[in-house]
Formats: C-alpha cells, sequence, structure tokens
C-alpha cells in the first residue's frame, strides 16, 4: 500500500463520519417541529375530534336532504308468500299455493309537506356546516389564548433564570461579606431565603409553560409525551403599537358574519318551515297506487307458466285521505313548532348579546392592558435604577439586605406586571383582529 493510501483512506472515513453525524442532527432538528400559530389552528381544523364530529354532523344532514328529495319518487315494493295446506279428505292430501305482487305507491298532494321538508333538510344543511364552522373558531380561540399563554409562560422562565442568577450572585457576595464581618448571619440569611424564594418562582414559572404546552397539545389532539415546540417569534413588542380597532366596526362585522349568528339565523326560518310542515296536516293527502299480481296452486292440473300468466291481475288506486279528528296531534304539532319558532328567536338574541357582550370585554381589556403596559415600563425602568444603585452599594457594604430585598422585590413586581400587560394587550387584539376578519375567512 502507498504512504499517500492511508491518508485518503483516513479523510474518507471522517467525511463519513462527518457526514453521518450533520444526518444525524438533521434528524433530530426535524423531529422538533417549530409550531406557529397558523400551523397549529390549521392543523387542528383537521384533526380535532370536536371539529371532525362537527363535519360529521354536517354529511348527516345531507344524507337526511337526500332522503327527503327520493320522498317525491315512487315506492317500489315485491312481495311473496307461499303456503302449503293439508287435507284428509281430498285426492291430493297435501296443496302447495303461491302469490306474487308489486306494488307502486307516489304521493300527489300532502299539502307541501314534502316539498318544505326539502327545503327544510336544505337549511339544515346550512346550519351543520355553520356550526362546523363556528366549532372550528372556538378551536382556534382557545388555540390562540394557549399559544400566548405558552409566550407569555416562556418569557416568564427566560425572566425567571435571569433573576436567580441574579440572586446567585447576591449570595454568593453575601457570603464574602459575612467572611468579612460586614454583615451579620441573619442579614446572610434573608439574601439566601430570597435566592431560594426566587428558584421557587422559576419552578413555578417552568411548570406554568409546561402546562400551558400540555393545554396546546390537546387542542391538537397529538401525543402529550411527544417533543413539540412552538415559534417564539411570533409576538413582539411592535405589535403593542397597532391602533385599537373601533368597538361598534369589530362588533358590526361579527354580528354579520360570524357563523353561530347565521346557525341562529338559518334555524329561525328551519323553524317556519317545521310549522308549515305541521299545519300541512290539516289538508287531504292524495297518492296514486298500482299493483301487478298473480299467483299459482298445485290443486290445479295446469302447469306452472301458464297459472302465473292466467293469474295476473292489475290494479290502478287513486287514494284520497282527509283528516278529520286525529286526538288534537296535528294542531299539537303546530303549536309545538311555534313555540320552537320563538325559542329560536330567542337563541339568536341571546347569541348576538353574548358575542357583543365578548367584544366589548376583549376591546375594554385591550386598551386597559396597553395603558398598563406603559405605565409598567416606566416602573420597571424605575425600579431597575433604584435597584441597581442600591446593588452597587450593597456590594460595596454600603447598604445592608433588607433594603436590597426590598428594592429588587419591587423590581420583580414590577417586571410580572409589565410582562402580564403585554401578554393580555397581545392576546386581545390578536381576537380582536379575529373578529374583525371573519368576513375575509368566511368567504
Amino acid at each position: 500500500m502507498k504512504k499517500s493510501e492511508p491518508k485518503i483512506l483516513f479523510s474518507i472515513i471522517c467525511f463519513l463520519a462527518c457526514f453521518s453525524l450533520s444526518a444525524q442532527s438533521n434528524n433530530e432538528n426535524k423531529g422538533l417541529q417549530s409550531w406557529s400559530l397558523d400551523s397549529c389552528i390549521s392543523y387542528a381544523r383537521n384533526n380535532n375530534i370536536q371539529v371532525l364530529k362537527s363535519a360529521l354532523s354536517t354529511e348527516e344532514a345531507k344524507v337526511n336532504l337526500k332522503e327527503a328529495k327520493a320522498a317525491l319518487f315512487p315506492s317500489l315494493t315485491f312481495s311473496s308468500s307461499q303456503n302449503v295446506s293439508f287435507q284428509k279428505d281430498a285426492e291430493k292430501s297435501v296443496i302447495y299455493n303461491g302469490s306474487y305482487t308489486l306494488d307502486a305507491n307516489v304521493t300527489l298532494f300532502n299539502g307541501g309537506a314534502n316539498i318544505n321538508t326539502i327545503k327544510k333538510q336544505g337549511l339544515s344543511v346550512d346550519a351543520s356546516n355553520y356550526n362546523y364552522l363556528a366549532t372550528s373558531n372556538d378551536i382556534e380561540l382557545s388555540i390562540i389564548k394557549a399559544y400566548y399563554q405558552i409566550l407569555y409562560a416562556h418569557e416568564s422562565v427566560t425572566t425567571n433564570k435571569e433573576i436567580v442568577n441574579s440572586s446567585l450572585k447576591q449570595l454568593e457576595r453575601s457570603k464574602a461579606l459575612l467572611d468579612a464581618g460586614t454583615i451579620n448571619k441573619v442579614e446572610y440569611a434573608q439574601v439566601e431565603s430570597q435566592y431560594i424564594s426566587d428558584k421557587y418562582q422559576l419552578v413555578v414559572a417552568q411548570t406554568s409553560e409546561e402546562d400551558a404546552l400540555l393545554s396546546l397539545k390537546k387542542l391538537l389532539e397529538i401525543d402529550t409525551s411527544s417533543a413539540f415546540a412552538i415559534n417564539l417569534e411570533e409576538a413582539g413588542l411592535s405589535e403593542l403599537d397597532i391602533i385599537i380597532p373601533d368597538k361598534a366596526d369589530v362588533e358590526n362585522i361579527a354580528l354579520t358574519t360570524l357563523p353561530e349568528i347565521k346557525a341562529a339565523q338559518t334555524d329561525i326560518k328551519i323553524s317556519k318551515l317545521s310549522e308549515s310542515i305541521a299545519k300541512a296536516e290539516r289538508y287531504p293527502t292524495l297518492s296514486l297506487g298500482g299493483s301487478i299480481g298473480t299467483g299459482h296452486s298445485s290443486a290445479l292440473s295446469t302447469n306452472f307458466g301458464n297459472q302465473l300468466s292466467n293469474g295476473l291481475s292489475e290494479v290502478l288506486s287513486l287514494r284520497i285521505s282527509v283528516p278529520i279528528l286525529n286526538n288534537r296531534s296535528t294542531k299539537s304539532k303546530i303549536e309545538r313548532a311555534q313555540i320552537a319558532s320563538l325559542n329560536a328567536e330567542l337563541s339568536l338574541e341571546n347569541t348576538q348579546k353574548e358575542i357583543s357582550n365578548a367584544i366589548a370585554t376583549i376591546h375594554l381589556d385591550a386598551i386597559s392592558a396597553q395603558s398598563r403596559y406603559d405605565a409598567a415600563s416606566a416602573k420597571v425602568k424605575a425600579a431597575q435604577e433604584s435597584y441597581n444603585l442600591i446593588s452597587e452599594k450593597f456590594q460595596l457594604g454600603m447598604q445592608n439586605a433588607v433594603d436590597i430585598l426590598v428594592e429588587k422585590n419591587t423590581l420583580l413586581s414590577a417586571i410580572q406586571e409589565k410582562l402580564q400587560a403585554k401578554y393580555t394587550a397581545l392576546l386581545d387584539l390578536k381576537l380582536l383582529n379575529f373578529y374583525q376578519t371573519q368576513g375575509e375567512r368566511n368567504n
């Protein structure tokens, strides 16, 4: 083997090893998909069980519509009976008889019940589709809230990690001051207690983030034990600079485009048709029928084929049925349908009020959250400056532990207020945008 060959072989082995490690790393990165808010919403619309069940309701409504349309066509049935009789005092003690009948029937008039039933089932398909969209919207709203809760929890974890690191440095400095006799054991214990408390708050924040991730996984119907990460760049401070839309504009769009509103309006139309269907029972029913029948018997001497041919009978009938008394059944159906119509109208009014109230609450919270965020930002800045001054003095042994802990708690409180206000404002703006863009979503 030439001297250069080992070098070439070694280079090839190194290249293959590096390529293998790179491929493994890429596969691991692919396994941990980063989910954006839009990808979460899109995935849930196709996989959430509540949404899928709602879609099945729409398919069921379509089947009912086909059945209602089929009622306009004639019905056709075939029936046959085979009998055996035993006679003691006859030439043939066992006689076989058979009959065959083909019946057809079609309703010519029933007060418009069939036509109105078709219209009603057609509206039921529309209502089911609106309910499907409303269910999808409910899941989307839940995902938006869960997603922003994760963003908030993650930033809270990051902040708490910084706080713990700062507390650790203070604890280490306090130990040095204690050893130097600058502070006493009580002051050191206070700093140590604050450090332990900060670590506890970090654990609480991490648990909150895990719970929020778990909630989102459940909405997405994915394995709760699988690796999961979201796009942490989804929310930004720039969004807080967006002008809050006018409440009346958002409300007007929502009340005319939301699927739950359209579903409630469709339910009113369905109820009115149910009244017409119930009233149709007061009218006569006219139907056309026809039948062809034949039979055979072993008691006859003619053969089977001739018996069927000779026994053939054809019947054409026109039947009218006039309701006179039916134990108040029709009147009760009409009254129940009228009550259902009133109930549908009240449901629409209640749905409109719920949506208006929800938008009003979100709009007020958005304005309040933006104001709180501005105030909290100023408060954090002031608290941070004060804490930095006290911390510098503490490092030099010129300030006691109590003073720095008070300033630190003030700063922590301000940071927490800022975080809450920030994500409350971001979430409220996102929800207002959701209601404001319903028309674009449903077109």
